[in-house]
């Protein structure tokens, strides 16, 4: 800023400013005010600044009680985060002012009020913490139901799940049923966070009280009263699910699907089959759909492996997806080497590998053998 006088100075808009506003003159006299500064400051005008990086002889003056952020006879434009004064705090911005000699005449000061802004963020910060402790807490519960499948005489369980975040909309569960029947199934959520990790808690406890409370017991049936159940939330949200149930003394597994595209592998050492089934997934769009049924013949060393769509539509460098014929081709390559988790291991290694960038979405893989 230039001037040659500063009577010459016209400060009728800085007057009219919600910011505090003062000038001082280059001894560190303070020679003007704005509304705001005297309300905040009363008699202001007529007092010295007092500066904190030098001396200053207090005799025969007086000092202003709000101190400068920057030392008299400075060049440049200086700020300062934080200024805290009777309990309110102030961005600081400090300009010199110079004569038409261009020699420093004084500066001018802005204090802007952040308080309610500080204190604003400082309500975010805690209220994001909170949101992520519980994240947390939520995350370990959901890992802990995952982690707690029961062991089921004649069949050898094993899974891989890794989500890309703290909470998934993956869910798998393995369920012992009166009369040697197990009920098995997989379900993928649309999105993620909390709806989606509180939908898959809902299919968890839902599935086994259909199963256990109305002893359902024929894939069609659950996924239709499961459907039932979720129209009444009235969502706008849905997941797919892929369920069977299998029948220990016939070793037939029948099965329904409910949208779930990541289609099961049915295999042992010379065979490779997908478990194909059409079906529409579950949400309250479709309240009335109906399910087909497939039967499979399962014998000794049958393993059954289920998955969700985050470990096909992996994409590399290219934006190509890792897709189901890869994936299917490298079951068929590790099958007869690797059994159980060293062979969902490989797979999963296999898709890492071929991934470019981070992990876009959940990824669950549950086998089932039968021994």
């Amino acid at each position: 800023m230039y001037m040659d006088e500063f009577t010459h100075w016209n400060f009728e808009l800085v007057d009219f400013m919600e910011d505090l506003v003062r000038v001082f003159d280059k001894t560190g006299l303070i020679v003007y005010t704005n509304s705001s500064m005297k309300k905040f400051l009363k008699d202001e005008e007529g007092k010295f600044c007092l500066f904190s990086d030098e001396n200053v002889d207090k005799k025969d003056r007086v000092f202003s009680s709000l101190k400068c952020v920057a030392p008299i006879g400075h060049k440049e434009d200086v700020t300062t985060e934080l200024l805290s004064v009777g309990g309110r705090d102030f961005f600081v911005k400090s300009s010199p002012i110079f004569d038409s000699n261009k020699e420093y005449w004084g500066c001018i000061e802005v204090f802007r009020d952040i308080t309610e802004a500080n204190k604003l963020q400082k309500d975010l910060i805690k209220h994001q913490k909170m949101i992520k402790n519980d994240m947390l807490t939520a995350s370990d519960i959901q890992k802990g139901l995952l982690s707690k499948l029961n062991h089921v005489d004649g069949l050898d369980l094993e899974y891989k799940y890794i989500s890309s975040d703290q909470l998934s909309g993956d869910f798998f569960d393995v369920i012992e049923l009166p009369n040697d029947k197990v009920c098995v199934y997989i379900a993928d959520v649309m999105g993620h966070g909390i709806s989606a990790s509180m939908i898959t808690m809902f299919i968890k406890f839902s599935v086994r009280m259909l199963v256990y409370g109305r002893k359902i017991e024929h894939p069609r049936e659950i996924l239709m009263a499961l459907s039932k159940e979720f129209s009444k939330l009235n969502l706008e949200m849905y997941f797919t699910i892929f369920l069977g149930i299998y029948n220990k003394n016939t070793c037939e597994f029948e099965y329904s699907n409910a949208g779930h595209n990541s289609i099961p592998i049915l295999f042992n050492k010379n065979k490779n089959l997908r478990l194909e089934l059409s079906g529409l997934p579950i949400s309250w769009l479709f309240q009335d759909s109906g399910y087909s049924v497939g039967k499979a013949k399962l014998c000794h060393g049958d393993c059954l492996l289920f998955y969700t769509d985050g470990l096909t539509e992996t994409k590399n460098e290219n934006r190509e997806e890792y897709g189901e014929e890869r994936f299917f081709n490298a079951v068929d390559k590790y099958k007869n080497s690797l059994l159980g988790r060293e062979l969902l291991d490989k797979l999963v290694e296999d898709v890492s590998e071929f991934r470019y960038g981070v992990q876009e979405d959940d990824i669950a893989l549950l086998s089932m053998r039968i021994l």
